[in-house]
């Protein structure tokens, strides 16, 4: 299998493309361009496989930029603190590794807890086709991750990662279905045996108030790293919307393979103007 780095695909070139899409944006946009703001807090406990647990917090602030009803961006700028050192954080999922310094592995020895900036991640959709009674919404994305977290403490990769996907979501009267792909390259980090990776999301919801949504979603991943597996985790969520303008989101997450967290759950307030 052929591997591919972030360095081979030119992470600049995707910026380049992202910034000619923002920039471009206000020639066909609508009248007023809309916006949001989301915090969130995330938690997780697991093992991970190793003979460690790991508790972990997330902050991630989020920002939307809506120029037109096809064109999106999101960034996403996290805040992480973790319990220890025996996992590392890669593009917001979790797994085990062994750092190498030549022919030796070795896993970073700290049991201290570490915090600190995230990886920030800029992501680009586009509406390729608007859902009808007949057809559902189909997003093709752009992903980029910045590497920003501190690859000494476990927080992040310290490589560009650059990426893309395609989502496809449809409403069946007060039912809900949605579904996503991606494909990363992975910056090449030796000592970290990073691979390439693909991801899938299922989720499917049924609106039972004109405020309330809950749902079920199933996540999963190849393995990032070559002495990593596959990762899979099932949750619940639910999104209230206490206004047009603003809506709390939640869940509930079980991991469903040994590399996986044992539990997490999250909440996260938006608001659009």
């Amino acid at each position: 299998m052929v591997k591919y780095s972030s360095k081979r695909i030119f992470p600049g070139g995707i910026v380049l493309l992202l910034g000619v899409l923002l920039a471009a944006a206000p020639s066909f946009a609508a009248e007023a361009p809309e916006y949001s703001v989301g915090l969130g807090v995330d938690f997780a406990t697991g093992d991970y496989n190793t003979d460690t647990t790991t508790d972990s917090w997330r902050v991630p602030l989020t920002i939307g930029y809506f120029p037109t009803d096809r064109l999106d961006f999101e960034l996403v700028v996290p805040y992480v603190h973790q319990s220890n050192s025996n996992t590392l954080l890669s593009g917001g999922m979790r797994f085990p590794f062994e750092r190498r310094t030549d022919t030796r592995r070795t896993s970073f020895d700290s049991s201290d807890s570490v915090s600190g900036l995230g990886d920030i991640s800029l992501t680009a959709g586009y509406l390729l086709m608007k859902e009808s009674k007949a057809s559902p919404g189909v997003r093709p994305l752009l992903y980029l991750k910045f590497p920003t977290a501190d690859e000494d403490e476990g927080l992040g990769t310290g490589e560009f990662d650059v990426g893309t996907g395609l989502g496809v979501s449809k409403w069946f009267g007060r039912w809900y279905t949605f579904a996503e792909g991606r494909y990363i390259f992975q910056g090449s980090n030796d000592e970290l045996g990073l691979e390439d990776y693909a991801t899938l999301t299922a989720e499917s919801g049924y609106r039972m108030t004109r405020n309330f949504l809950p749902s079920i979603s199933l996540w999963w991943s190849s393995a990032p790293a070559d002495d990593a597996s596959d990762i899979a985790e099932a949750r619940l969520n639910g999104t209230y919307w206490l206004s047009d303008d603003v809506s709390l989101q939640g869940y509930l997450g079980k991991g469903l393979t040994e590399t996986a967290a044992d539990f997490g759950a999250g909440v996260a307030v938006y608001y659009s103007f």
